[in-house]
């Protein structure tokens, strides 16, 4: 966003950032470390009982909340957020000017840009890389949950990349699948194209099968269910929502629907007569459950 990188970089002294000690004695974590390595900024540690040392961080947190988070967004995306907070940050710039200052923000921020290092070539990865089995339901496990890969990739060790917001499973280096990472628990995050192979194999799998319930919608599973499609149908109707979405089988409902019938439906209610124990409860009170052994 600024076009270069500030030559020191004021840390608190948090787990995250510190393996042991505090201020110039504070040991980084690795990962910070390797954050700094990467551009060439120098890492300084605050004291402990030190608030002098870092007091415009405390002051710029109530600045930004009150420029770039009122009013609060209403937003249904961390994407929508991080666009709509950049656009509100360039209008701050663009627009603001300190009083205790001589030139407005936009002129301070040219001035101080020009003594910023230059940003690396690349910006610096920040995932999480671990290696995972893939399970014989075709899945890897991380944090908890479980992530769909192609069935072909069944029994083989892969590398997973878990960034902020999406997971990205590599083998050999070709990345296999992407997935938007959950922060829930315990929930299996499963994508249809990786099991059509799989349920053209096992047609009669499909109206049960998990990854089909995740990606159909309630209605278009309700017409797969009373509808007299073949196991080959039922495969294309499932490749079509894969390689053009759901929208498209509705637009070419017609072409699937001629020639075939809805399945017949039971509407007559069947009744049960509910059974009478009277004559049981009789005989239990009278004592002639002694009488029913079974004699050999």
């Amino acid at each position: 966003f600024f076009n270069g990188v500030p030559r020191r970089v004021i840390f608190d002294n948090a787990r995250v950032a510190v393996k042991k000690g505090t201020g110039k004695h504070a040991i980084c974590q690795e990962s910070y470390a390797a954050l700094a390595a990467h551009y060439c900024f120098e890492t300084i540690f605050c004291n402990v009982r030190s608030g002098n040392e870092k007091g415009l961080v405390e002051n710029l947190v109530g600045l930004t909340r009150r420029n770039m988070f009122v009013p609060v967004p209403h937003i249904d995306t961390l994407e929508a957020l991080n666009k709509l907070v950049k656009i509100r940050c360039q209008n701050y710039i663009n627009t603001h000017k300190v009083i205790s200052r001589q030139q407005p923000v936009k002129a301070m921020l040219l001035t101080d840009q020009q003594h910023l290092l230059a940003l690396p070539m690349r910006p610096y990865d920040a995932s999480q890389i671990t290696q995972c089995r893939v399970s014989s339901y075709s899945t890897i496990r991380f944090s908890t949950n479980t992530y769909s890969v192609p069935v072909k990739y069944t029994g083989q060790t892969v590398a997973v990349k878990a960034h902020a917001e999406f997971i990205n499973i590599y083998i050999n280096g070709v990345m296999i699948a992407s997935h938007i990472r959950n922060y829930r628990r315990n929930q299996q995050i499963l994508q249809l194209k990786h099991y059509l192979p799989l349920l053209e194999r096992k047609p009669r799998s499909i109206l049960h099968a998990k990854p089909v319930h995740q990606s159909l919608s309630s209605k278009l599973m309700n017409l797969l269910r009373t509808t007299t499609f073949t196991d080959k149908e039922l495969i294309n109707i499932l490749t079509l929502c894969v390689e053009k979405g759901e929208p498209a089988f509705w637009q070419r409902k017609g072409e699937f629907l001629t020639s075939h019938t809805i399945k017949p439906q039971i509407k007559d209610t069947v009744l049960v007569q509910p059974v009478n124990l009277v004559d049981y409860d009789q005989l239990y009170q009278k004592g002639a459950v002694a009488q029913c052994k079974i004699q050999v």
